[in-house]
C-alpha cells in the first residue's frame, strides 16, 4: 500500500469581512537543512551479502555489572530519545540503498535485485508510533521494480520499541554495560510480554483457506525477542537486534532477523545534530528460501518549516 504524502502544513482561515484593517497573510518558509553521517573519503564496494543473522541470546564478550544499571532510568532516557525520533523521521527526507539476495536453503542463489530510492516517513497527524508510513521513490534506471513488492517496511524505526506507549509489550531487563563503537552502552535484553497480541512486527502471508485463492493473504502478528545497545550519556538507541521468539512450522517461517545502527547526523550549516537510522538488513527463512535485505541510508535532508504574518493593505475597489 502506498504510504500518504507527507504533510508540514496546516492552513489557518481567515475572515474575509474583516476588510477594514489590512489582511495578514501567512508565508510559509521550508528550510532544508543537509546532514551528514561520518564517512570514508574512498566509496567501497559492498561487501557480499552473507546469510549471518544475530542471536540476541549468544553471550557479549566484555559485558559488565558495573557501574550497576538502572532499569527504569534507562527505560525513562530511551523513552524519551523515542518520542524525538518520531519527530525526527517525519521531517526529513534521505537516499536509500537496497539490496536485495535469495537463496534455497543450501545456499544456491536465485534472485538478486539492488535499487536507489529517494526515502520519506510519515507517522500520520497524531505521530503515532504504531502507523509508520513509508514512500520510496525509485532514482535513476533500475531493472529492480519488482522489488517493493518484496520489501519489508519500518525496519528503520525498531527503535520505537522503546517508545513509551510500546514498552509495555515487552519483558526488559538490563544485562549490563559495554562498548558498541567505542561509546559506552546499556545493553537491554527485551522479549514480547506473553498474553499481549505482538503490535510491532507483522507479516504478510498466504492465507490458510479452502479452498485456497490465490490471491487471498492474511496478516499475522510476530512475536520477537531482541537486544538494545542504548547510549549511557543520552538514552539514544545505538544498535538493535531481532530473533523470532521462536518459528511458524504452519507457514514454514523458520527465522525472522533483523539488525539495525544508528548514528549522529550533524547539519554541515546549522549547529544541529540529530540521531537517525544509518544501517538495516534482515534475514528471513521461509518456505524454503532464505532472503537477505539490505538498506543503507544516507544524504539526509531535514525539513524546518516556519511560518510568519505578512501584514498587506487591503486593495483599492
Amino acid at each position: 500500500m502506498q504510504a500518504p504524502p507527507l504533510r508540514f502544513l496546516r492552513n489557518k482561515r481567515f475572515d474575509s469581512t474583516e476588510m477594514t484593517r489590512p489582511a495578514p497573510r501567512a508565508v510559509v518558509l521550508a528550510i532544508i537543512y543537509t546532514f551528514g553521517l561520518p564517512q570514508s573519503k574512498k566509496e567501497k564496494t559492498p561487501p557480499t551479502l552473507h546469510w549471518n543473522p544475530p542471536q540476541v541470546d549468544a553471550p557479549i564478550p566484555a559485558l559488565s555489572a558495573v557501574p550497576p544499571c538502572s532499569l527504569s532510568n534507562v527505560l525513562q532516557q530511551a523513552g524519551k530519545s523515542a518520542e524525538e525520533l518520531v519527530s525526527h523521521l517525519q521531517n526529513f527526507i534521505a537516499r536509500e540503498q537496497i539490496r536485495y539476495q535469495q537463496t534455497d536453503r543450501q545456499g544456491l542463489p536465485e534472485l538478486s535485485l539492488a535499487a536507489q530510492f529517494e526515502y520519506l516517513v510519515d507517522f500520520g497527524s497524531q505521530s503515532n508510533p504504531l502507523q509508520v508510513h513509508e514512500t520510496r521513490t525509485i532514482r535513476g534506471p533500475t531493472n529492480a521494480r519488482n522489488l517493493s513488492a518484496i520489501l519489508d517496511k519500518g525496519l528503520s524505526v525498531l527503535a520505537l520499541i522503546f517508545h513509551p506507549g510500546l514498552q509495555g509489550d515487552y519483558e526488559m531487563r538490563c544485562e549490563g554495560s559495554a562498548q558498541w563503537n567505542n561509546q559506552p552502552a546499556w545493553v537491554v535484553h527485551f522479549s514480547q510480554m506473553k498474553g499481549k497480541r505482538p503490535r510491532t512486527i507483522t507479516m504478510e502471508t498466504p492465507a490458510e483457506i479452502y479452498p485456497r485463492l490465490l490471491t487471498a493473504t492474511e496478516i499475522r502478528p510476530l512475536s520477537i525477542k531482541g537486544r538494545a545497545w542504548i547510549a549511557v550519556d543520552s538514552g539514544q538507541v545505538l544498535h538493535l537486534e531481532t530473533n523470532l521468539k521462536e518459528g511458524i512450522l504452519a507457514i514454514d517461517l523458520r527465522e525472522m532477523a533483523i539488525s539495525v545502527d544508528y548514528g549522529a547526523a550533524k547539519s554541515s550549516s546549522q549547529n544541529l545534530e540529530v540521531w537517525l537510522p544509518q544501517f538495516a538488513i534482515a534475514y528471513t527463512d521461509y518456505a524454503d528460501r532464505r532472503m537477505i535485505i539490505e538498506h543503507t541510508f544516507s544524504d539526509f535532508q531535514l525539513f524546518s518549516v516556519k511560518t510568519r504574518e505578512v501584514i498587506q493593505s487591503p486593495k483599492e475597489n
